[in-house]
């Protein structure tokens, strides 16, 4: 047998049927088999996907015992003669097996290949070929300079910046998510250590193969799609602490003297930075969308306060001492109204703001006219700020969009092109209108017209989603062409007719995007979320208004509610969660009480089955009352 290919999965359903596609076509004509092992996924992989692939070795783990045991597993009964290390998040083009064996079988001191990577967007994924972590490296990239000067041979010497990402030559690091090894290098070295359990594998094992002597190689004529992050940990902190501790596995295995003390120093320093960086930075990712907003509204109502009292006032001050809480008072309202109005729902659309807005305005406007007289200034103050404070908003969402901020710009496009044979746009039409609005049209390209674009009309395409249903008609290699072309300028949806799913990143910094015809959850919908999270709010301000009541009649309970109350308006918890974590559902915050009613500090006593109904009935079924 020429190759064994080993994927090993964890919560990627969607993304690994369509990677077992790609797989199984650049297969044509190659002896080789199809390993893969699912690390106890709880989002139906291991029921779903056998019976679909029954072609495929599946080993099914009763627990995540990591990629490089689980990788271990697969190459322990690979029969190939070269084994590939393969993510279940990438899609390879259908000439893949065929050049890269062809190239392997020319290297006599080969010891592994990688191959270039883009993301989900097209852009180049800088993890494709890496230098050793050296002091110097590790030092460079942890305080940015090898972001500031990436084509640098000494700045940015870990990811090899000076290195053209699509030449053939000899690298010291490959990466995991693409590796192929031949299985006689493997003899020698012996595989992934498995002290590492889900980063710093592939740099171990590359340094022992250089160490064996063998010569390592980075094949940048092939490209790959590595949506990438698909299966890394959720939580950014769980993150730090996998990656630089798997970073000080390596530092004690293979680093001796002063050399690693250094190294150790280096990492030491890193992780409590980026603990720090987390801790002051964390309100702005997870709501940065408000603060720029709020800071819009804020600077809308100085200028049109200063712009009124100058130019229609004649300089002349207004006789009330509320101005300066006005301006951010009503900034606030406005934003709650725009939040209520369902302005930060994803996908965006400029005309909720629009609506919201020009609800929030009028509401301001009756709040003003309940205001005493000594209160009021002028309502083309509040008229003129809350229109401005709009247009601020609309107008850095369109920037956003431009730059494609990912936590900014997730805008929706009133038109897209599926590109795709018929009998596969056909199935893609009873999924369509679960991945966007049914509102949203989409015009429909053929296989050959896309392929024979040109780079110039490819330019002078608008931004829009494209829905490409690869296949035999549409095969992945011109998709990966085009993507290259410029990157980040389309939304790139990939649909295949074995599973009916669409799947999607626009970013590698987030997790990708999943469409199917599972069911619908109503606590996944925008408006749903934002109720559940107005009556958390709603609740915890009257729960700290009733503490002193809560003192006089029962004293050490206060407390206890305060602090409950202080967690949930902070968003780290919600009144109301489910009684287990099922990635399966959509995703709360832990809870104060469980769907069972109880206090979620409890024990549960109940069978997991009844556990996880009352969990699903509660995300099926969700209303906001429900919680009161």
């Amino acid at each position: 047998m020429t190759i064994s290919v080993i994927i090993v999965s964890y919560n990627v359903r969607y993304f690994l049927a369509q990677c077992i596609c790609s797989v199984q076509t650049a297969l044509k004509d190659i002896m080789g088999e199809i390993i893969v092992i699912d690390n106890a996924s709880t989002d139906g992989t291991a029921h779903q996907l056998p019976p679909l692939f029954p072609f495929i070795h599946w080993i099914l783990n009763d627990e995540n015992i990591g990629f490089a045991k689980a990788n271990n597993q697969g190459m322990a009964i690979a029969k190939g003669k070269y084994v590939l290390c393969l993510n279940p998040d990438t899609l390879i083009p259908a000439h893949f097996f065929k050049e890269l064996i062809t190239f392997a079988e020319q290297q006599p001191q080969l010891g592994a290949v990688g191959v270039k990577m883009i993301d989900g967007a097209g852009y180049f994924l800088p993890e494709s070929k890496r230098g050793f972590p050296t002091p110097a490296a590790a030092l460079f990239k942890f305080c940015g300079l090898s972001s500031i000067f990436p084509k640098s041979p000494i700045f940015n010497q870990y990811a090899l910046g000076h290195l053209s990402e699509n030449e053939i030559q000899p690298i010291p690091i490959l990466c995991g998510a693409c590796m192929l090894l031949p299985k006689n290098v493997l003899r020698q070295t012996g595989p992934f250590d498995e002290a590492f359990f889900m980063y710093g594998e592939d740099i171990d094992l590359s340094y022992r193969i250089e160490q064996a002597g063998f010569t390592n190689y980075y094949y940048g004529a092939l490209t790959i799609i590595h949506f990438k992050g698909e299966s890394k940990p959720t939580y950014f902190w769980q993150h730090i602490q996998q990656f630089y501790g798997a970073m000080q596995v390596f530092v004690r295995k293979h680093y001796k003297g002063s050399r690693a003390f250094f190294m150790a120093l280096i990492l030491q320093f890193a992780i409590l930075l980026s603990a720090v960086f987390a801790l002051l930075t964390k309100p702005f990712r997870t709501h940065s969308n408000g603060i720029i907003d709020m800071g819009i509204l804020i600077a809308s109502n100085l200028f049109a306060f200063f712009f009124w009292k100058e130019v229609v006032h004649n300089g002349i001050p207004f006789n009330t001492f509320f101005v300066p809480y006005a301006l951010v008072l009503y900034a606030v309202i406005l934003w709650i109204i725009l939040w209520l109005g369902g302005a930060y729902d994803k996908p965006y659309k400029s005309r909720i703001t629009i609506s919201a807005g020009i609800l929030g305005m009028l509401v301001l406007l009756a709040f003003y006219a309940l205001l005493p007289e000594g209160m009021r200034f002028s309502r083309g103050v509040v008229l003129l700020s809350g229109s401005l404070g709009i247009l601020g908003i609309m107008l850095i969402r369109k920037i956003a969009q431009h730059f494609r901020w990912a936590s900014y710009s997730a805008v929706v496009y009133p038109t897209a092109i599926a590109i795709g044979a018929h009998e596969e746009i056909v199935s893609l039409k009873t999924i369509w209108p679960q991945s966007v609005k049914p509102s949203q049209r989409f015009a429909i390209l053929s296989p050959d017209d896309f392929i024979q674009t040109t780079l110039a009309t490819w330019q002078q395409l608008p931004t829009q989603t494209l829905v490409l249903c690869w296949g035999k008609q549409l095969p992945l290699h011109p998709i990966i062409e085009k993507m290259q072309w410029v990157p980040g300028r389309f939304f790139y949806r990939f649909f295949h007719t074995a599973l009916p799913a669409i799947i999607g990143s626009d970013t590698s910094a987030v997790k990708g995007a999943v469409f199917s015809e599972d069911k619908k959850y109503q606590l996944a919908y925008p408006a749903q979320k934002r109720m559940k999270r107005f009556v958390d709010i709603c609740f915890s301000i009257t729960f700290f208004c009733c503490i002193p009541v809560i003192i006089i009649a029962k004293g050490a309970s206060a407390m206890a509610l305060g602090k409950q109350a202080w967690q949930v308006l902070t968003g780290q918890k919600t009144w109301i969660s489910y009684a287990n974590n099922w990635p399966h559902l959509p995703a709360l915050s832990p809870g104060i009480l469980n769907t069972l009613g109880r206090n979620s500090l409890q024990p549960l006593t109940l069978p997991p089955t009844l556990i996880q109904k009352a969990d699903e009935d509660y995300a099926l079924q969700y209303e906001w009352q429900n919680d009161i």
